[in-house]
Order: structure tokens, then sequence, then C-alpha cells
């Protein structure tokens, strides 16, 4: 007999049981539902990164609104923005976010309302510009860097519009003139005065804010006349070798009708103001708060003590008050000022209106080109003086 060639096959016992084929299936059904489970698990963690990355804009947004209320409101007031009051009352838990919440906050600050924080410069940085002997070396680019790296971690708010948008928004429109004479007459009758009676100086009662026709509504903004007498303060300080005493001050100040006497109230706010009017003691101890300008003494009383500086101060003394206990002052500019007005900026003024006030030439030939050309030179002529008398080159604008 031949041997037969087919393999055995696998005993009865060996071959599965419908139910051993049963359990089997089962159990892979299972396991790829198990997988399936997994693998839609997996898959919407991509969403929720995404979701935790909006969250975390959102709150940086947030923090960012937050900060540019704070500086609006601080900007209200005059005062300036400290680091420690940002991230007190505007970043919280966030404050190692501070970079990133500053510049989405700049962005919205420059994008919607045309202003922009500006850091301050400390003290100690000016005095080291201020004191430098090569003035070309101070105004270089290094100097500049190194007087900003100096910051004093406190902001003010300034603006960041074009120079050039700001004179022609400023410039009268005689619509707006005409629209506003009538919303003058309507809300402000109570405070209409006749020509004669506006021009009283000395008159003590309420003053009705001016309108001027132009798009920026300067009457419900700064009030003009203390900010007219801020530039002038500013500029005698400047013209006397950015420094000057305060009996030098007081003396100038008292030829424009702003004496020292405490019962005289010369700086006058218009009604939309809370305070109507100070006398120069108290004007110039509100210039000091705000920073526009910086008082140290350099007389009396400071043995083994250093120099005072006004910048704490709540309330100046009076004029006799120093005399009788031999104290003596000096004023400077503040660290607000070379960041909100700047020394090149106050000697144009300066410039500008002595060559006004001069009223050369008749008026018949005030639009010609020659004329033009020959007040520009009188101008350039008196801002060369300025800077001679500021004691070398004027900054521009920190």
């Amino acid at each position: 007999m031949g041997r037969s060639t087919a393999r055995p096959g696998p005993s009865q016992s060996q071959r599965p049981s419908q139910s051993q084929k049963a359990r089997g299936g089962r159990r892979q059904a299972e396991v790829e539902d198990v997988e399936e489970e997994e693998e839609e698990q997996e898959e919407p963690d991509g969403d929720e990164d995404h979701d935790m990355e909006d969250n975390g804009q959102s709150e940086l947004s947030r923090k960012a609104n937050d900060l540019v209320r704070l500086a609006l409101f601080a900007e209200q007031r005059r005062t300036v923005l400290r680091r420690e009051e940002i991230n007190k009352k505007a970043l919280g838990a966030s404050s190692r976010a501070f970079n990133a919440i500053f510049d989405l906050a700049q962005h919205k600050l420059r994008n919607t309302f045309g202003l922009e924080l500006v850091e301050l410069p400390s003290r100690a940085a000016l005095g080291q510009e201020n004191g430098a002997e090569d003035n070309e070396a101070r105004a270089a680019t290094g100097m500049k860097k190194k007087a900003n790296a100096a910051g004093s971690k406190t902001y003010i708010l300034r603006s960041s519009l074009d120079p050039i948008l700001i004179e022609r928004a400023a410039q009268t429109d005689e619509d707006i003139f005409e629209e506003e004479g009538r919303d003058h007459a309507m809300f402000n009758a109570s405070l209409n005065q006749s020509d004669d009676e506006s021009d009283d100086s000395d008159a003590e009662g309420e003053r009705p804010p001016k309108y001027y026709g132009s798009i920026i509504s300067w009457t419900k903004a700064d009030q003009l006349g203390p900010i007219g007498i801020l530039y002038v303060i500013l500029a005698l300080i400047l013209v006397n070798g950015r420094v000057i005493s305060d009996g030098d001050l007081r003396k100038h100040l008292k030829t424009l009708h702003l004496p020292s006497n405490s019962n005289v109230h010369p700086v006058h706010n218009t009604a939309l103001s809370t305070m109507r009017s100070m006398n120069l003691d108290a004007y110039l101890s509100k210039l000091l708060q705000q920073n526009y300008i910086d008082r140290q003494q350099v007389g009396g009383d400071v043995t083994g003590k250093k120099a005072k500086k006004g910048g704490g101060v709540k309330r100046l003394r009076t004029q006799a008050e120093d005399l009788e206990e031999g104290r003596t002052y000096e004023w400077r500019w503040g660290t607000r000022a070379f960041c909100e007005v700047g020394e090149e900026d106050v000697a144009k003024f300066v410039a500008e209106f002595m060559v006004v006030s001069d009223g050369d030439g008749d008026e018949e030939g005030a639009g010609s080109a020659a004329a033009r050309k020959k007040q520009q030179a009188l101008a350039d002529k008196m801002y060369a003086g300025v800077q001679k008398a500021a004691g070398g080159k004027l900054y521009e604008l920190m």
C-alpha cells in the first residue's frame, strides 16, 4: 500500500469550537472598539490646544484693555503712571507678561486714541546729559540710548499724531466756528460776557470757555491759559542756561502780571474746571507735582542733608517764608517736559512768537515769497540765539 501524502488535520480536540470562535470574535471586536475610542479621544487634542491659546490671547487682551483705561485715567489727572501701580491695578497675576500686555496696550492706544505711553527718563540720566561738556557727544545716539536705558519705571501718555495733522486740525473752519457759536450761546448763556467784561484781567468770576472753530475741540480739552503760562516758564528756564533761580523766575513773571502775592489769583481757568483760579505758588506747586518743572534747594539749612527736590512737596512755601528762613531754590525742567514738550519745540515757539510780535513788514507784502523768506531767516536767527543762551545743542522730544 502506498503511504498517504495527506497531512493529518487537527484532532477534534484541537479544532476551535463554535463557542471559542464566538468568544474570539467578541474579544477582537472589543479591542477594535477600544482602539477607535482612543483615536477619538486623541483627535480633539488639537482643538483643546487651540481653545487654550484663544483663552490666553483673550486674557492678554483684557489685561491690555485694563492698562489702557488706567493710563487714560492717569492722564486725565495729569499724574504719572508707575510700574507698581500697573502691576497692581491692571496686570495682577500676569505681571510676568508685562512686555506683551504693554505692547498690545500701545497698539490700542495709538490706533484708537492717537496716544502712546512713554517712559520718563530718570533724573540721574537727565543730570548726566545736562552735565556733559561736549554738546555734540551729548546728542549722539549712544548717549541717548544710555539715557533711555536709565528709565524711571514711570510712564505718561502723549500724542502720537503727526505734527502736521495736528497743525491742520487746529485751523479754524467757518462752519465749525458757527456751529460752536450756537452751542456756546445755548449751553453757556449764563456765562456770556461782553468784550469789555471779558478783557478784565482782574476778574475773579467764572470765565466762559472760548471756541475756535477747529476740528480739535480746545474748549473741552486742556486749559489753554495755564498751558500758555507753562510754556513761558519753560522758555525762561531754557534761555537762562537751563536753570533759573526762584527770585529771577518770579521777577520775570511779575512783569507779565503774575505776582507772587498769595491774595492775588492771576492764573485763570475756564468754567469747565473745578478750580477757577490759582495764585502763583499754587500753580507752581501743581506744575511740580505733574513733573513739568523741578525745584532744588541750593541755599539755607541743608547741612548734613541732601539738597531737597520738590518732587514730593505737597505745597510750596511762600516766597516770604523762604526768605525768612534763608532758603533759596533753583528751577529746572521736569522729566515730563522733556518727553511731552521738548527743548527744540519750545525754542521754535519762542522764535516764532518773537518774529510775529516784531511785526516786521507791512501787511500788504506779508504773504509774498520774499516776506516769508525774510521772516524765516529772522526765526532761524532767533532760534540760534535761544540755543546759544541755553548753553548748547537743544534736545529733541525724548
